[in-house]
């Protein structure tokens, strides 16, 4: 009797035993099931980040809209050329090169400090001001606001003139990343006043000067390099009065008129 009660202890022993070790593996695969991450749901690498994102949002760049990283600046010179028609100017067809240069300055939270200088001697324009810009997937918009001084002199070829005015430019850009390349549409509201023209020693202001000088709509393209740094080209139609355009040669004319300009350059 005494060994049959030994048996049975044995027996429960042994069940129990084998119960636990069973709860302890169970435990142990519920473990590594809840706690080991399944590799779709690891976070996606910086690798999907396309170059123009990369530059949009660090260094930014002039002219797609770009909400740059804190004290990040950006600087690129280049050059524009309006195709005036003679017929327009008297016959006047020596047209050069402007040289250009513009800034940007990261503010941090999509707004940015932004410059523009464009000069051919004779006729200079520098702009200051500011600009708010915003990502949607590929697509993106910035609004800029900038106010400056267009200023003109002319003291060769019999002239004695000068000419000074401020300006003021709202400009709306959309732009679309495509990977390696930004394209953006840029349109711009051209509006100056009040003017003074001086000839000689006389200063006047224009018969027929108007606040609203004119606008544009250009398209830029800004291909990024291994280099963080960016050349571009655009193409679009300027439509102005006579004077915003060549100011010395025909101040008083009131009208509009349309002609192309091409511009080019690079971005450090």
């Amino acid at each position: 009797m005494r060994h049959r009660s030994e048996l049975g202890a044995v027996v429960v022993g042994l069940l129990l035993g084998v119960a636990r070790y069973g709860h302890a593996e169970s435990a142990s695969l519920d473990a590594s099931t809840t706690f080991t991450p399944k590799v779709a749901d690891r976070p996606a690498t910086a690798t999907n980040v396309s170059p123009v994102r990369k530059q949009a949002t660090g260094k930014g760049l002039i002219f797609h809209p770009s909400p740059a990283e804190l004290q990040a600046f950006r600087f690129a010179i280049g050059a524009h050329y309006d195709a005036i028609d003679p017929a327009v100017m008297y016959g006047f067809n020596l047209r050069v090169p402007q040289l250009t240069a513009d800034a940007r300055y990261g503010l941090g939270k999509g707004w940015s400090l932004k410059g523009h200088l464009n000069t051919m001697l004779v006729a200079n324009q520098l702009l200051l001001g500011g600009g708010y810009a915003a990502l949607f997937g590929r697509w993106s918009v910035e609004f800029d606001a900038s106010v400056g001084v267009y200023y003109g002199r002319l003291a060769q070829f019999g002239f004695n003139a000068e000419f000074v005015s401020p300006e003021y430019r709202p400009e709306l850009t959309i732009g679309h990343d495509f990977g390696d390349v930004a394209l953006s549409l840029r349109g711009s509201l051209f509006l100056m006043g009040p003017d003074h023209v001086r000839i000689g020693d006389h200063w006047a202001g224009l018969d027929n000067s108007n606040a609203f000088v004119g606008h544009s709509e250009m398209l830029y393209v800004e291909n990024t390099t291994g280099a963080n740094s960016v050349w571009y080209f655009g193409v679009g139609a300027m439509t102005t009065r006579a004077y915003y355009a060549l100011w010395v040669m025909l101040p008083d004319a009131p009208g509009l008129f349309t002609y192309p300009r091409i511009v080019a350059g690079y971005e450090f």
